[in-house]
């Protein structure tokens, strides 16, 4: 898992990985979010590969998962 404030860049390498991977990069990203009083959005860039990052476009206390890339 690679981290930056706003943002995590969460890689697996099976299906069976993936809940608990995305479950704790949530989790890391929860206290900014309280903070910053924003949502949080995850992201499926590609196969085995995911975006968890803040997202004021999210209303505060929401996770929105999507698939493709978000840009900005």
């Amino acid at each position: 898992m690679h981290t930056a404030k706003r943002r995590l860049v969460v890689a697996v390498h099976t299906r069976g990985e993936l809940d608990a991977a995305l479950d704790e990069a949530v989790n890391r990203l929860k206290p900014g979010a309280m903070i910053e009083q924003v949502g949080i959005s995850v992201t499926r860039l590609a196969p085995g590969r995911y975006e968890a990052r803040l997202n004021s476009d999210v209303p505060p206390g929401v996770t929105l998962e999507k698939w493709g890339c978000e840009l900005g």
